[in-house]
């Protein structure tokens, strides 16, 4: 009889806004499709379980499957969101060819800089817009093929190969060791990828996460009121994001003391202030 092991494992989705990661996750966690676009602030943490089955042994995998904002230039936010990370899904949209150029461009030395060498897969989300693809089967080969990892053609809305690709990423994790590598490496993404706006915002998010004891707690908080505030991450503007501020200090206001939270409050946006938009 075989062996059966229970294994928690830590994944992340990544890719560029919009490539469908949001709609991936809730396709493969509770088998609904949402065609609401939602810009995804922050990480967003949801389980799902696996049984995967070898020769010798049963594995029980306990996946924590981390949604990461797809936003370039979130350097702090990444680094705390991709701590621990075992197993990387790539995704790009099967309709944007510059999302599949962003994974080599940019995804994959974040990742790098940041953990090291972890297995992934690709993913080409969006196959039920096959008409509009900007990029063929043949593509995808032989960029998987550079890196010599699976890839899928999926689709969030109808369900294709969803389960396929986690089950394979959930292979992989357990087939393949991870190798550390320390934080605080010089990066391999090109500077100009890293928008000055974007800093304001990371520094702002990640202060928040810091003071709140938990990023995993605390970006449910944020999403909600980045959300209430109207803040476009991709066109932010100094009113929204002050209006941000604000919502997140009374929300400090409930937990801390109150001189901390008005410190906090006055910091942030001291920041904003001192920021030539």
């Amino acid at each position: 009889m075989a062996d059966v092991k229970e294994v928690q494992k830590k994944i992340i989705l990544l890719g560029d806004g919009a490539v469908g990661k949001t709609s991936l996750i809730r396709r493969f966690v509770v088998d609904k499709f949402d065609d609401k676009y939602i810009l995804t602030i922050g990480s967003k943490v949801t389980a799902k379980a696996l049984q995967i089955e070898t020769e010798k042994e049963i594995f029980y995998l306990k996946l924590q499957i981390w949604d990461i904002l797809g936003q370039k230039g979130y350097t702090k936010l990444h680094e705390s969101s991709f701590r621990g990370t075992d197993g990387v899904m790539m995704v790009a949209d099967l309709t944007r060819k510059d999302t599949l150029e962003s994974i080599r461009s940019y995804w994959l030395p974040e990742v790098k800089n940041i953990v090291g060498t972890v297995p992934f897969v690709i993913l080409a989300n969006k196959s039920d817009l096959i008409q509009r693809a900007e990029f063929k089967e043949e593509d995808l080969r032989k960029f998987a093929s550079k890196f010599m990892v699976p890839f899928f053609f999926t689709s969030a809305k109808n369900g294709e190969n969803v389960k396929d690709a986690f089950h394979a990423l959930g292979n992989r994790v357990l087939e393949v060791k991870r190798t550390a590598s320390p934080l605080g490496l010089k990066s391999e993404v090109d500077e100009s990828e890293k928008g000055e706006m974007a800093d304001l915002i990371d520094k702002i998010i990640d202060d928040f996460c810091k003071e709140y004891g938990s990023i995993s707690d605390a970006m449910p908080l944020l999403r909600k009121q980045f959300e209430l505030a109207e803040l476009d991450l991709t066109k932010p503007s100094k009113g929204t994001l002050k209006l941000a501020v604000e919502r997140l200090a009374m929300i400090e206001k409930g937990y801390k003391e109150w001189e901390i939270a008005e410190t906090n409050r006055v910091k942030r946006l001291k920041w904003i202030k001192d920021f030539d938009f």
